[in-house]
């Protein structure tokens, strides 16, 4: 049986994002044109995935049928949904005593799902995972617990897809960045040496000839990066939040 969405042992053991879930967050930074921390990223996912669990649970609501439970007991002729086999209908065909002991008494039921007839237990009395009635599901509860259980294996992904790129502890998609060029970086030059002291890229951007339809954070990254790169250039605050100045010359 599916580990329960509401449970940690599925997000640790379960979860793996699909190329769907991965094209949403492609088209969230796209449309944004901002860096984004991993974090915000994995909430993303995990409320797309709570709320098509609810989507689904609506919807065999709406059907029908009865949901199967095992500790239930059913009559020849009923409809039953199934939600652990993804929601199939079955009818049951025929209902028989148990014979195991050890379980007590029961059913078992004759199901004909589509062209094949399986059997299920039914007025079951032991423990069973299928016998748990199906929790509300909160997607702002489940999302704040499991968003950072879901972060490190999504930062993995990120990282080794080229179109992605981490700077400091946030990502941005390669294709959004502005093109800082050496006539940026010498008048970033410039600006740094008359302040007389370190700047951060934002300050710095103010003098620089660039697309303003382009967020500043995004901007400010651009620059960043190819100051980084530059021999010139030093930053001396955080990696997240940098200031740049000018190394000593000789």
């Amino acid at each position: 049986m599916p580990t329960r969405i509401d449970t940690p042992e599925y997000w640790i053991d379960e979860f793996r994002p699909t190329s769907q879930e991965l094209e949403l967050l492609y088209g969230h930074v796209l449309e944004t044109m901002r860096p984004v921390e991993v974090d915000e990223l994995a909430k993303l996912l995990v409320r797309r995935r709570v709320d098509e669990a609810v989507s689904a649970r609506e919807a065999r609501a709406r059907a029908d049928g009865t949901p199967y439970q095992p500790r239930d007991r059913y009559e020849k002729g009923q409809r039953l949904l199934f939600p652990a086999l993804g929601g199939v209908e079955g009818v049951v065909q025929g209902v028989r005593e148990g014979n195991n002991p050890a379980y007590g008494k029961y059913d078992v039921l004759e199901v004909n799902i589509g062209s094949d007839t399986r059997e299920f237990a039914a007025g079951i009395e032991w423990d069973h995972q299928l016998t748990q009635v199906e929790a509300e599901l909160d997607p702002d509860e489940l999302t704040a617990a499991f968003a950072p259980v879901v972060a490190p294996q999504l930062a993995t992904i990120l990282d080794a897809d080229k179109e992605w790129l981490l700077f400091g502890n946030r990502y941005v998609l390669r294709a959004l960045l502005p093109k800082i060029n050496k006539g940026h970086r010498n008048l970033a030059e410039a600006i740094v040496m008359l302040a007389g002291e370190p700047l951060p890229p934002e300050q710095i951007l103010e003098e620089l000839d660039l697309d303003s339809s382009i967020p500043v954070e995004t901007r400010a990254l651009a620059l960043s990066l190819a100051l980084a790169e530059d021999s010139r250039f030093r930053n001396v605050g955080a990696h997240e939040s940098p200031l740049w100045t000018l190394k000593p010359t000789n």
